[in-house]
Order: C-alpha cells, then sequence, then structure tokens
C-alpha cells in the first residue's frame, strides 16, 4: 500500500525561506513543474519566493490543508471505509 506525503505549512515556509531560489518549497509541496522553473530561473532573481513565503505566512492552516492535502485527507478516508466494510464483512458472513 502506498502512502501520500502530509504537507506541513512550517516546513514549506522553513523550505521557502531557506531555498525558496530553487524552489525547494514548491518541490515539497508537490508543484514540480514550478520548482524546475524556479530552479532554472533562480525564482526570477529571488521574487517569487518573496511572494510566495508571504502567502505561505498568510494562508490559514485549513487553506493550506485543503490545497496541499486533500490527496492524503481522500485516501485516509477511503482507507477506514475498505477497513469498515472488511469488518462488516468479517462479522456479517452471508449463508
Amino acid at each position: 500500500m502506498s502512502t501520500l506525503l502530509h504537507r506541513e505549512k512550517i516546513f514549506a515556509i522553513a523550505l521557502c525561506f531557506f531555498g525558496g531560489v530553487f524552489g525547494l518549497h514548491l518541490f515539497y509541496l508537490g508543484r514540480i513543474g514550478r520548482g524546475v522553473f524556479y530552479l532554472f530561473t533562480f525564482g526570477l532573481c529571488g521574487i517569487l519566493p518573496i511572494l510566495d513565503f508571504i502567502k505561505l505566512l498568510f494562508i490559514s492552516n485549513a487553506d493550506f490543508h485543503q490545497k496541499y492535502n486533500s490527496k492524503s485527507i481522500i485516501k485516509q478516508h477511503l482507507d477506514i471505509q475498505k477497513e469498515i466494510l472488511n469488518e462488516l464483512k468479517k462479522n456479517n458472513p452471508k449463508s
């Protein structure tokens, strides 16, 4: 069973602060294309990472998790539903 990465806001902010011109925060957040763009342009000489840093600082935790962790949350819910169905099948076998 594969696991999805659960991304943390504080870690994304730290990556943006220390490695934003290289796009490290974007690779972490799953934005590979933008990360490569930042890597080759140094975030357009450091301008874009500053904007990303401000955006990450002021985005609410709920909005951050909805935007960057929604696949992880959906997968967790599906796994829980599968476990419940398997338990119900074990406890109530059909004749």
